[in-house]
């Protein structure tokens, strides 16, 4: 364990030496300073070079780059080329890293400061989508809803997660709701919807082609079509005869990853509400048989 400890470390010191020659640049002597400025073009470029090849590049001595190493700190030009490259592995890993996880959360913060992140960020994207939400229209989405035959609900990756939460709380409530995360098996429900049927997909980015095809399918046979997307002005939504928009934008998390998904449920969960009202009835005595149907399976200290 303290023989990697120390791997780590070593690997860590060495990979701090860009910052040090971008400090040191502009006191270096000329050819130094020219190596300097190579070098800090691109790290990993200037790696892979051996050090004759480094200086035929730059124009100066092989002895020029050994006095700028011993400059660094470093026993000599070996040294130097895995600092450079370990630049660009760092480089290359905060790429990954923010891409993913964001740029609010470092890979040393605390998970105080992770918990408090994500609670804001969340929070934030679900107040944003709730207030921009076009009332009018959820009101309209879910009165064809509560009177549908049938209704068909299909996404893919996260949002399949999403229609597939949704589909069991409007089964519960009584409502012929299906979900679906197989494009064929879709697209075969949508084949048998009809005038007053619902088809509801969700597609964060509205770009994505089976989505699209889904409510083509389902608008071919007349079935009313709603599209759950954060981009109002995607292909999904223009084909869409409703549209409930998110809005997400990257902050901190990345929003394809963590806030579509918050986003779209905020969505769902205002249209859950909006449907079992306008099914009380149904939907409270649906809700009375479905409890008292698992009620043998639950604890009886609640757990």
């Amino acid at each position: 364990m303290t023989g990697t400890r120390h791997h780590h470390e070593e690997l860590f010191s060495v990979s701090q030496t860009v910052d040090r020659l971008r400090a040191l640049a502009p006191e270096l002597p000329e050819a130094q300073r020219a190596l300097a400025v190579f070098i800090l073009h691109d790290p990993p470029a200037a790696a892979a070079r051996t050090i004759l090849e480094l200086a035929e590049a730059v124009g100066v001595s092989t002895g020029s780059i050994t006095r700028l190493c011993r400059a660094l700190g470093l026993p000599g030009y070996a040294q130097l080329r895995l600092a450079l490259a370990a630049s660009g592995a760092e480089r290359d890993a905060r790429g990954t890293w923010r891409a993913d996880i964001g740029t609010d959360i470092g890979e040393h913060d605390s998970l105080a400061r992770v918990a408090a992140s994500v609670a804001a960020t969340v929070s934030d994207v679900v107040t944003r989508t709730v207030e921009g939400l076009d009332l009018a229209v959820v009101e309209e989405v879910a009165a064809r809803i509560a009177a549908a035959r049938r209704t068909e609900l299909f996404g893919v990756g996260g949002s399949a997660t999403m229609a597939a939460e949704f589909q069991q709380r409007l089964y519960r409530i009584g409502l012929p709701v299906w979900a679906w995360s197989d494009t064929h098996v879709a697209l075969t429900g949508a084949a048998v919807l009809g005038r007053g049927d619902v088809a509801l997909v969700l597609s964060h980015s509205g770009g994505t082609r089976e989505p699209r095809e889904v409510l083509a399918e389902a608008a071919s046979r007349g079935a009313t079509t709603v599209a759950v997307t954060n981009a109002p002005a995607s292909p999904l939504a223009l084909h869409a005869e409703l549209v409930l928009t998110t809005s997400v934008r990257a902050a901190g998390l990345r929003a394809e990853a963590v806030l579509a998904r918050h986003a779209q449920m905020a969505v769902l969960d205002v249209l859950y509400v909006a449907v079992a009202q306008r099914t009380y009835d149904r939907t409270t005595q649906a809700m009375a048989a479905t409890d008292e149907a698992v009620r043998p399976y639950r604890r009886d200290d609640g757990r």
